[in-house]
């Protein structure tokens, strides 16, 4: 065997089902990152336009020295069910959150992957592991080591898992033969995710308005969510699956029920009066070590007064009343003052 495909070969025995090579190259669509910026679609992420990050997306070598190769490297995550409507007293959260914090256990895989490949070559490997949190166009990566191509969604895409994918990048000082990359073009003629999009945050060149971006809108904004864009939420109090479930990418994808042979951790159709009702050490406890802790308490708490207000969910009403006159925190309150009003 080639030392790519043992590579490979460790990489599938720590739980990665992907596995390919690209040169350390600058990623092909940095410029579409720029644009992204200038257009303002970052929203309030300001991470994302810091001089530094700016500078480290532009080439792997300002986040590891002398970078040769960037491997990329996948985890399926189970598909929510649609086959059952929620309840009128259920919220619903994204799939990927179900399970424990992926950024922890792709670290510790990708960590134990680099060991494996400096026993195989038998000498130092300087390296660096990436998952999302890092400056790198993850994507683009793993679009070129042809792990998948990266949809109208944005999100890349693989043959045989679809979109519902966790991404991780091992940058490393080796040079490895790269894999051969794939087309955005998979994509063809379809656009049902931008068509089903609730807020039309899909734009045209294969990247996400932020601003009126359900996901972002639930998990990263801190603020009060746009009037325009309270009623489309409907009962997601935590990520939204849309434009991934409409994907027929995703209709005869290889299934699978567990996250690294984990199960959920978590409730995917939370009842939403007893969400609401969480004190905060409650909420710490029952999504610890999960990304839905992303969101804060108090954020969370926003999304589920929302989601009770479109559901029109009376039993709620006294909470909502109460939580109006009297929450510490104003965006809460203001989110509790609102489903009153339309329910």
């Amino acid at each position: 065997m080639s030392l790519e495909d043992l590579i490979k070969a460790e990489a599938v025995s720590l739980g990665f089902v992907l596995c390919g090579f690209s040169r350390a190259d600058s990623p092909p669509n940095y410029n579409v990152y720029l644009d992204w910026l200038d257009s303002g679609n970052h929203a309030e992420m300001e991470y994302m336009a810091r001089p530094n990050a700016i500078e480290a997306r532009y080439h792997p070598d300002n986040l590891l020295p002398d970078c040769r190769t960037v491997i990329s490297l996948a985890v399926p995550y189970p598909a929510p069910s649609n086959t059952v409507p929620l309840l009128p007293t259920q919220g619903s959260i994204a799939a990927y959150a179900l399970f424990p914090d992926y950024h922890t256990l792709l670290k510790e895989r990708a960590e134990s992957l680099a060991l494996k490949i400096a026993q195989l070559i038998d000498q130092p490997l300087r390296h660096l592991v990436c998952v999302d949190t890092m400056p790198i166009l993850e994507k683009d990566y793993a679009q070129n080591s042809g792990l998948g191509w990266i949809a109208h969604n944005s999100c890349l895409t693989s043959e045989t898992y679809g979109s519902w994918l966790v991404l991780c990048e091992l940058l490393v000082d080796l040079s490895l033969m790269p894999d051969k990359p794939l087309s955005s073009s998979e994509c063809l003629d379809c656009h049902r995710c931008q068509m089903a999009c609730p807020t039309k945050a899909i734009l045209p060149n294969r990247t996400i308005d932020a601003r009126r971006c359900l996901s972002y809108l639930t998990i990263e904004h801190r603020g009060p969510i746009p009037l325009a864009f309270r009623p489309l939420i409907g009962k997601r109090i935590f990520g939204c699956d849309t434009c991934q479930s409409i994907c027929p990418s995703n209709r005869n994808v290889q299934p699978t029920t567990t996250f690294l042979g984990l199960s959920k951790v978590i409730d995917p159709r939370p009842d939403l009066l007893e969400s609401f009702q969480l004190t905060e050490a409650d909420f710490k406890t029952r999504y610890a070590g999960t990304p839905v802790l992303r969101a804060r308490y108090q954020g969370f708490r926003r999304n589920v007064a929302i989601a009770i207000g479109n559901a029109r969910l009376e039993s709620a009403r006294p909470a909502l009343l109460s939580c109006a006159a009297n929450d510490p925190d104003p965006v809460v309150r203001e989110a509790a003052q609102w489903a009153l009003t339309v329910m």
